[in-house]
């Protein structure tokens, strides 16, 4: 058994994947022994990866793009779990339709990061103007996420990730919008290394990406299992609000597992309009095709969805 670090950035339902993999024991079936580093928040992650403290994070397609660029460091996207905008838009109590929340406060932990590139993609596709059409305030971390981004006081609007949605509406927020019907490329939950230990030690990445790749499929098609993964691993008490979030991943789990490209393109291009990249860094420079397609040419996928014993 090879043992790996896995860096957690948080607990919530976006890191499903290595959760799924861990609970139904695809890690050790791929001759790995993992151990979860806590890593709180996406940005100290990927400073934790490039340190060499942790092997494998699941994170998000802009923090890989910010962290690269920022500290010239070689993160990697080798699985995808999610390739679509995954977030959800909820509104304090007597807003209720798109269009009340026009010219109001929308609440961010941090600039340029994914909640705000999607802001942007979906302002894009309405026809809004950051400026104009809405305030983008950033409440920050200094307290529980969901507190923040519920503030009156600040926040007229919030994006949220599930279960948040699902938990704001037990105080009276609305969810408006599903962000995930704007079916835009954008990768959200993927498997993230770096190239130098992909070119150290490919088996050991390629083994990695078969035990992330068999807890999405694990986790997206046994409804009882990965609500128990959610249960276990989010502290969520509430079954329906673990259903509703079961059901909401599991639809936004229906991808190739290969990363996204066109998500990275995207996510790259947007970070760029908004300053925080000189340039829009081509995909190809943050994503590792190979593991995938090494498990696809051994038919792996094949044995993994039953089309063959």
């Amino acid at each position: 058994m090879d043992r790996i670090r896995i860096g957690v950035a948080h607990r919530g339902a976006g890191l499903s994947p290595v959760f799924s993999a861990l609970d139904s024991g695809a890690f050790q079936a791929a001759g790995l022994e993992p151990e979860l580093v806590a890593c709180p928040g996406h940005p100290a992650a990927l400073a934790a990866l490039q340190a060499g403290q942790v092997d494998f994070i699941n994170s998000v397609g802009p923090e890989v793009l910010l962290a690269n660029a920022r500290h010239g460091g070689d993160a990697v996207v080798i699985a995808s779990a999610i390739g679509r905008s995954a977030q959800q838009v909820s509104a304090r109590p007597g807003l209720t339709s798109l269009e009340s929340l026009r010219g109001l406060r929308w609440g961010v932990t941090a600039r340029n990061d994914a909640d705000e590139c999607t802001i942007r993609m979906a302002f894009d596709r309405w026809g809004w103007e950051i400026g104009r059409d809405a305030q983008i305030v950033v409440v920050g971390t200094s307290a529980p996420r969901l507190d923040l981004l519920l503030d009156p006081a600040k926040v007229d609007v919030a994006i949220m990730h599930a279960p948040e949605p699902f938990q704001a509406a037990r105080r009276g927020w609305t969810l408006i919008e599903d962000l995930g019907r704007l079916d835009v490329a954008f990768q959200n939950s993927c498997a993230v290394t770096t190239r130098r230990l992909a070119a150290r030690n490919p088996d050991l990445v390629r083994r990695y990406v078969q035990a992330f790749c068999e807890g999405v499929w694990r986790f997206r098609t046994d409804a009882v299992f990965g609500i128990g993964v959610l249960r276990r691993h989010t502290g969520e008490p509430d079954e329906d609000i673990l259903r509703q979030t079961w059901v909401l991943f599991a639809r936004l789990m229906g991808g190739m597992m290969f990363p996204s490209v066109e998500g990275l393109r995207n996510a790259a291009q947007v970070l760029h309009q908004l300053g925080a990249l000189e340039r829009a860094v081509p995909p190809q420079a943050v994503v590792d095709l190979e593991p995938v397609a090494a498990l696809e040419r051994e038919g792996f996928f094949d044995r993994l969805m039953g089309a063959r014993p």
